[in-house]
């Protein structure tokens, strides 16, 4: 391993493994440092469990479960595999346009809506009962290989552990591209502190598995740790604005019982609605948690709920994400105090009548319908645009760069990927154009 490099990343998610990509592709040394492992027992219930943070029980000082997630490929290896283009907003209101980039990863990564045949028939059948009723639902785009997705078998409910037949797309493929350019990554490696001269990253140190502490310097040092470690890091270097908000995008899942087929074998999130995303910055769309984490949060809801997991094969599913607002703060040890706001529950009160109204209609007894808990999905926002980095990701410290969720402004309203993926390859150009200057 060498110790001087052009680029440093810390975090191997859509944003890091973007930015590593893109840096080694134009012939630039790069290091990934990924603090998991390169966890290759997907799909299941231990390597779901040892790929989230705390076993998926990392919560804020308030209650709120948070989803964090450390392998390389950060949370993309967990997550639906649901695609969106940046939302409008970031233009409007921070100067900031990702169109060309992420126009040019929707048809790199082949984003579009999965045929009818592949919907799944419980979520074809929610989507056509609320249409029925009056409502605007829709195929969802998915980073999905449709070949893999006919014969893989295995793209329900428990892709949310990890895909295994390699159709869901995730960040692992940016990396493997990234390693064929010379980047050199190192996982089970945690960035503890960012090295500073003069105002100026000049390299960090990291604790590497059965290693000392590895002291590493680089002329650009990227954090891409997610939207909790990224801002402890920024205080430890001396930004003082970093952790002072977050956001969450707080979720609920409604279930129901189906007189006919449950959705544990369609597709996650293969329909949904952005009807009400502006206007009150409610989204839903057709989801159920592998069976397993479907009775925890049956238990969690109460005792009473739990034989309700007996009909689990016919359990259908309604994702409710709100877009809440700033608030709370993450300080220099990763603790996250978060707390949802009147109008945050308001808004999950909502999305709940309407779907337990289409549950009904579609056949679900009443009785039968149950909300679990709420969970944060997206921690970020805590290094936003325009208080923590400028418009080109760069903090206050020369060299430093944040590139993660955690850059958001205000809560990001849709899926993160596209996004993400956008924001690190224009970073990587700004790079580039910033160095031959």
């Amino acid at each position: 391993m060498q110790t001087v490099y052009d680029a440093i990343v810390v975090g191997s998610g859509p944003g890091g493994a973007t930015v590593a990509r893109g840096l080694s592709r134009a012939g630039k040394t790069v290091l990934l440092l990924e603090k998991g492992r390169d966890h290759q027992n997907l799909g299941t219930y231990a390597g779901a469990l040892s790929i989230v943070e705390k076993a998926g029980f990392f919560k804020s000082q308030e209650g709120v479960a948070m989803l964090m997630a450390s392998s390389t490929g950060g949370a993309t290896t967990v997550y639906s595999g649901s695609a969106a283009m940046p939302p409008t907003w970031l233009k409007q209101r921070y100067g900031i346009d990702l169109t060309p980039y992420a126009e040019e990863t929707w048809k790199e990564l082949k984003a579009a809506p999965l045929p009818d045949a592949l919907l799944g028939d419980a979520s074809r059948h929610i989507m056509e009962t609320a249409n029925h009723l009056g409502y605007d639902w829709t195929p969802t785009p998915k980073l999905f290989d449709l070949d893999k997705v006919k014969t893989g078998g295995s793209c329900g409910a428990t892709t949310s552990l990890g895909c295994t037949c390699g159709a869901k797309w995730t960040a692992r493929e940016y990396i493997k591209e990234a390693v064929t350019h010379g980047t050199h990554l190192i996982t089970q490696a945690e960035c503890t502190e960012v090295l500073v001269e003069n105002n100026r990253a000049t390299g960090i140190r990291a604790k590497i598995a059965g290693q000392e502490i590895q002291e590493l310097r680089a002329e650009k040092i990227i954090l891409a740790a997610g939207g909790i470690p990224s801002p402890g890091l920024l205080l430890k270097a001396g930004v003082e604005n970093a952790g002072k908000s977050c956001v969450i995008d707080p979720t609920v899942l409604l279930y129901g019982i189906s007189p006919v087929k449950g959705s544990c074998t369609d597709p996650l999130v293969s329909v949904d609605t952005w009807e009400f995303c502006d206007s009150h910055g409610v989204r839903m769309g057709t989801l159920i948690d592998p069976r397993l984490m479907t009775l925890i949060s049956l238990g969690k809801t109460g005792l009473r709920h739990l034989p309700k997991g007996f009909h689990y094969d016919r359990m259908v599913g309604i994702l409710i994400k709100i877009k809440d607002n700033p608030g709370g703060w993450v300080d220099i040890d990763g603790k996250v105090s978060k707390a949802l706001t009147e109008a945050d529950f308001e808004k999950l009160a909502m999305g709940k009548t309407i779907a337990e109204e289409i549950l009904t209609a579609s056949g679900c007894p009443p009785s039968s319908i149950v909300a679990s808990p709420v969970r944060g999905a997206h921690p970020s926002g805590t290094c936003g645009i325009g208080t923590v980095v400028d418009t080109t990701l760069e903090t206050e410290i020369k060299n430093l760069f944040v590139c993660d969720a955690s850059v958001f402004p205000e809560a990001l309203d849709r899926p993160t990927v596209i996004t993400l993926i956008s924001f690190g390859k224009r970073l990587v150009q700004h790079l580039i154009n910033g160095e031959k200057a």
